[in-house]
């Protein structure tokens, strides 16, 4: 079943690249993530047409995504940051006070993306032994606590994770702050369907992105939406798009063709021990015998790196032409990334961009894509 393109406007947001960035994935990097560095990707960013940009948060990058997140928007104008947060590093209430402080400092330029995490190894950094079960419970209370103390008024909360009296944030956050969420199972939907704004899924095939958004739908009708307006979907996935389409293609082979063998053991060990669904379809796909796993969507970036690791890859108007046929399914919200960041940025809003401001040139592309008459432009 195919749904009609989204109503919502289209929303695109780059990546900030918190660790060094570079040409090739699976080697060492070049380029050290320094606060000019960082700086210039979102003034960048900002340039080209996309409202905010992501931060990772893992301990394996160079920096601690909350604090570089704030030295960059105090450095920086126009783009936002979506800031990504782990529920089990910070208490509920403070960091409802450091958002909100955040959002006063910086209005409209305040995102947060909650992550629950999928590595046990790497939560272990983080002094977080919760099962998979435990780190969900954790996650819808976290954002429950933020939203009610959100609203300004005295709140008192009994848990035995989180017993708080009399907790208050003032001043709140001029406009609300917007909550993304990701999640394949069942408990992550479920949660976002009740208290996102966002609910993001993992660059994937079309049918595999249909299927996700149908049972979210199927979550939304079950729960009681806590949150005022529709919940949005959106899609993060990398991109890799040149003048021609062999040039993308090619662009895309030496993308990974210094990947350390090392590295890319390193890399499966460490794999191998998440309890995420989504990352073990992210695996799947770079493991079904060609990394071209439909028409310009490529799952290579997936042998060496973890998270999101598919491109949608070709000339502009394929690239155009793709992200309608996702838009067609209900996504309004795209989380882009290519590498190095800075200058695929770049080139992606020079060359992309402006298509989208359209409508498809082809009747072939209106037909994959189903857009209606015409997106809402980017703004």
């Amino acid at each position: 079943m195919r749904y009609s393109a989204s109503r919502e406007p289209l929303d695109l947001l780059w990546f900030c690249q918190l660790a060094a960035d570079g040409e090739f994935i699976g080697t060492t990097p070049e380029r050290r993530p320094t606060l000019p560095y960082i700086s210039s990707l979102v003034e960048t960013a900002a340039e080209m047409g996309f409202s905010s940009l992501l931060t990772a948060t893992n301990f394996h990058a160079e920096h601690e995504a909350w604090t570089a997140s704030i030295a960059t928007l105090a450095r920086t104008q126009g783009a936002g940051l979506l800031i990504a947060v782990r529920p089990g590093m910070f208490h509920p209430a403070m960091f409802a006070k450091m958002t909100a402080t955040a959002a006063n400092l910086f209005p409209g330029r305040v995102r947060i993306n909650v992550v629950t995490g999928s590595n046990p190894a790497e939560n272990a950094m983080y002094g977080d032994m919760e099962t998979h079960a435990e780190r969900y419970a954790r996650t819808r209370e976290f954002i429950a606590i933020m939203r009610d103390l959100w609203r300004g008024e005295p709140v008192d909360h009994d848990s035995p994770r989180y017993p708080f009296r009399g907790a208050i944030v003032s001043p709140v956050p001029p406009q609300p702050v917007p909550i993304y969420l990701g999640g394949h199972s069942e408990d992550a939907q479920r949660i976002a369907a009740e208290l996102a704004d966002v609910y993001l899924v993992w660059g994937d095939t079309l049918d595999g992105v249909e299927k996700r958004l149908t049972s979210m739908r199927e979550n939304e009708a079950r729960v009681q939406r806590l949150v005022d307006g529709p919940l949005r979907y959106g899609l993060r996935c990398h991109v890799v798009v040149r003048e021609t389409e062999a040039e993308a293609w090619a662009a895309a082979d030496r993308l990974i063709s210094r990947i350390d063998p090392a590295v890319r053991q390193k890399f499966m060990e460490t794999v191998a021990s998440v309890d995420s669904e989504g990352q073990k379809r992210q695996l799947a796909l770079a493991s079904m015998g060609s990394l071209v796993v439909e028409p310009h969507l490529w799952a290579g970036v997936g042998l060496a790196r973890s998270g999101v690791g598919v491109a949608i890859v070709g000339d502009p108007e394929q690239v155009a032409d793709k992200l309608r046929a996702y838009q067609s399914l209900g996504v309004s919200t795209f989380i882009l990334s290519g590498y190095p960041h800075l200058e695929e940025c770049r080139r992606f809003g020079q060359m992309v961009m402006p298509l989208l401001q359209r409508a498809p040139k082809s009747e072939s592309a209106r037909s994959e894509s189903t857009l209606a008459a015409g997106v809402a432009p980017v703004t």
